[in-house]
């Protein structure tokens, strides 16, 4: 059965606990990269959930992770705002499966 982890800043990560999930705590973009890098040097079937403003900031390490991984990376989407990377990644894959993009750009 494959981890499932949550990376984040504690307050944001700790309801995901009560759950079963996995928290990894960070303070902050550095942390979350070295999380992500552990992640990819494990090989471990695992399912990652990150809040999108970690991921904007990640977008490098979550690329990494998604090519040639058995770990799968969903962006949480952030409380406070729009950053919209979770939209537009929604809106490339519905695009690639459908060989149309239904949902356009904003």
């Amino acid at each position: 059965m494959p981890k499932v982890l949550v990376i984040g800043k504690h307050a944001a990560i700790l309801p995901f606990k009560s759950v079963g999930v996995e928290p990894v705590d960070v303070t902050d973009a550095d942390g979350a990269k070295q999380a992500l890098r552990s992640i990819r040097e494990s090989g471990e079937d695992t399912l990652v959930l990150i809040p999108e403003d970690l991921a904007v900031e990640c977008q490098n390490e979550i690329a990494l992770l998604r090519q040639g991984t058995n770990v799968v990376v969903l962006t949480l989407p952030a409380s406070t705002g729009e950053v919209g990377v979770m939209r537009e990644h929604v809106r490339q894959l519905v695009a690639r499966s459908l060989g149309v993009d239904l949902m356009g750009k904003k």
